[in-house]
Order: C-alpha cells, then sequence, then structure tokens
C-alpha cells in the first residue's frame, strides 16, 4: 500500500473517531414526541365595580342665637322646642342626650327646663331641671350631679310634651280615612232611626243592617263614603276618602241592630255605613326620619280644605306603604316654577321655565296601602294642590 493511500485510511478513521464522539456526546431522543397544545383563547371581560360613594352625613345646625335655657310651655311639641334650638328641629332625635335619671329622654313635661351641654365635644339638648320638684338632672361642665331616690311620677302620659300637634290629626290617628271598595260594598248601614228621620244625631236611636255584633265592643263608627280618590298621575283608583260622621253604640242586637248615637260631627243619614270602632291607642310620638328610599309624588287631596292649606293641616299623597312609606317619614312640599314670557327675545312665543320652588315640610302619619297623609309642620307659603313632594 502506498502512502499516500495509508494517509487517506487515516484521516477516514480519526474522521469516523471524532463522528462516533459527537454522537455519544449528543442527548438521547425521546422515545415518543411530546406536542404541547397551544392555551386556548380566554374572554377576559373588565367589569368596573358600581360602589356608590357614602353620601356625607347631613350636618346638624344650631340656631346662632339659640337659649342657652329653655322652660317647656303647655302646648309646646318636641318640634317647636327643637326650633328654638336647631335650624331644622326634625333632628332632635340626633342630638338629645338621654339623661341616665330619665327613662324616657323624650318624655317632657312643662316646666322642665332645657339646655345645651357638650358631651364628647358635641353639642347636645338636655333636661337639666324637672319643673316639678327642682331638681338638677344635667351632669354637664359647671353642672351639679343630683342623685334622685325613685318615685312614681303622677302626671299620666298624656299630660308630657308630644312630638308634634296631636290635636291636629287625632281624626286622622283614630278613624279610618281610606276605605276599600271591598269593605264599602260590604259594610253595615243605616236603614232608618225610631222616630224615622232622615236626618240624625246625638242621643237619636239607629237601625243598622248586616251589622256584625258577635265580637267587639260595641261601639262602632258611623262614616260616609264621600268621594273616590285617584292618582293625578295615572289616574289609578287608590281608594275611597271617608267622611266621619259620629260614633254610636250598641243598644240591641239583631239584623236591623239597634244603635244610640253618642256623638256625631254633621248629620247622620240613611245609608251611611258603619264600622266597629278600633280602641287601638294611637301613636302619640313620631320621630322623623327620611324615606329610606328616593322617592317623588304628588299631592292628591287637601284635608277639609279647598285650595290652600297651611301648617298643621293635612295633604294626601300617592305614595304609600308600597312605595316604602313609613309613618314618621319627612318629605319637602315643593311648587312647580311657572312658564312665562321673556320680553327680551323677539320671538314672541319664546317661554322660560322658573325653577321650582320649596313650600314647606310633610310628616307622614298615616299609611295605606297606596296612599298617606301626612301633617304640615313647615309651610312657607300656602300649600295647593298643584304641589308635589320629595325626599328631602
Amino acid at each position: 500500500m502506498s502512502i499516500h493511500a495509508k494517509r487517506q485510511l487515516a484521516n477516514g478513521f480519526i474522521l469516523l473517531c471524532g463522528v462516533l464522539i459527537l454522537n455519544a456526546c449528543a442527548p438521547k431522543a425521546p422515545p415518543f414526541s411530546i406536542i404541547e397544545a397551544e392555551p386556548e383563547a380566554v374572554d377576559i371581560t373588565t367589569v368596573k365595580a358600581s360602589i356608590t360613594e357614602p353620601e356625607p352625613a347631613e350636618t346638624i345646625i344650631y340656631e346662632p342665637e339659640y337659649p342657652e335655657t329653655y322652660i317647656v310651655q303647655k302646648g309646646d311639641t318636641l318640634w317647636d322646642i327643637s326650633s328654638h334650638f336647631l335650624r331644622d328641629p326634625w333632628h332632635w332625635p340626633e342630638i338629645w342626650f338621654k339623661n341616665p335619671q330619665v327613662e324616657n329622654p323624650h318624655l317632657i313635661y312643662p316646666g322642665d327646663i332645657l339646655a345645651i351641654i357638650y358631651i364628647g365635644g358635641q353639642k347636645r339638648v338636655q333636661i337639666q331641671q324637672r319643673g316639678e320638684d327642682g331638681k338638677v338632672l344635667a351632669s354637664g361642665s359647671g353642672m351639679q350631679i343630683v342623685k334622685l331616690s325613685p318615685r312614681v311620677r303622677s302626671k299620666s302620659i298624656d299630660a308630657s310634651i308630644p312630638s308634634i300637634p296631636i290635636e291636629s290629626i287625632r281624626h286622622l290617628l283614630s278613624r279610618p280615612l281610606i276605605i276599600d271598595k271591598d269593605i264599602l260594598d260590604n259594610s253595615a248601614y243605616v236603614l232608618s232611626s225610631i222616630d224615622d228621620h232622615l236626618v240624625n244625631s246625638t242621643d237619636d236611636t239607629l237601625y243598622v243592617r248586616k251589622l256584625n255584633t258577635s265580637s267587639g265592643n260595641g261601639r262602632y263608627q258611623v262614616f260616609r263614603p264621600n268621594k273616590p280618590l285617584n292618582d293625578p298621575i295615572t289616574n289609578e283608583l287608590l281608594g275611597y276618602e271617608a267622611l266621619y260622621v259620629g260614633e254610636t253604640k250598641l243598644l240591641k242586637r239583631g239584623d236591623p241592630a239597634t244603635l244610640l248615637v253618642t256623638s256625631s260631627v254633621r248629620e247622620i243619614l240613611r245609608n251611611d255605613r258603619v264600622i266597629p270602632l278600633d280602641n287601638t291607642d294611637f301613636v302619640r310620638d313620631f320621630f322623623p326620619k327620611p324615606p329610606s328610599q328616593e322617592v317623588r309624588g304628588e299631592i292628591v287631596s287637601l284635608v277639609n280644605a279647598i285650595s290652600q292649606l297651611g301648617r298643621y293641616q293635612t295633604i294626601s299623597i300617592n305614595l304609600g306603604q308600597r312605595d316604602g312609606i313609613e309613618t314618621g317619614n319627612l318629605l319637602r312640599i315643593k311648587k312647580v316654577g311657572s312658564v312665562i314670557r321673556d320680553l327680551e327675545e323677539e320671538d314672541p312665543d319664546f317661554r322660560v321655565k322658573l325653577p321650582d320652588e320649596k313650600t314647606g315640610i310633610v310628616m307622614v302619619v298615616r299609611t295605606f296601602e297606596k296612599m298617606s297623609y301626612g301633617l304640615v309642620m313647615e309651610a312657607d307659603r300656602p300649600v295647593s294642590i298643584e304641589d308635589y313632594v320629595e325626599s328631602p
């Protein structure tokens, strides 16, 4: 073999060895193939959180020249008393400080002395001195603390100061005002009287048909369906307004039953309706609060008024229990702004709507399913049937 051939053989052997070494060093392939699936596309929806910023608590504003002390007068109400201290008297439950010695802080009497004190740096109204015994009850700065011995207060609760003028709404609380059609159609009625009078009054004796005398206390109210009340916007029938006529007591059961008229505020006529008298004590204290939700309603009628009324008179509104309205709810009364012509405009038909203006404040004192009655607590101007109510 020639030298050249030997060299080619040697070079080939070296190349073969190099290949074998490289293959030995290379990582071994797995016995199977791994195919990685691409991740599925995921739909991502961005949801913006609907977070309602908490409304700041309404600031309680004291009158700039409130009295240091106030002596409770006969005929006062908590609303009236609070108006001496506060710009908005309906805040009285929030500023009233409960005396440890007084079980009911709202039970105050004529002659009691009230004062502004500071509790934790906040102004509060407290009973400083009881009118009947002269004992100092307040424990504010610089005031004497007197320990009282337990005793029975001789005055009745009815002698205490009410939240609002009860006499103005007594007829609303103790007598039915709205009668459902079913009750109206099925209630007992005056058939005649013992002397066959067409018109009857106190001390007259009535004959009444379809009167259920099996239960109750033997006392009955007489009322007259006055008029249907319809929603001014939807024309929905809200109920039948009842006109209070008088009260009676049972003399003899039967059909007809015999009843004696014990009181009457107007003449009693045939077909006037008769229902059991509810002797349940009505609520005497009304604690003001706004409705649980924003509301707006229309005035349906003015009670015992024709076109306008004022403070401590009653209105009916088309908001009721189904709208979340409760006894004690406060509503703002607003007058719709007029639409007038602007004489500075060239167009003779150009009109401008004036802003709606606040007229007063009404407190709901009795609720029904579809409507409510409210007492006008504040009135800057006469309240009319054209006004509306809304959350304060």
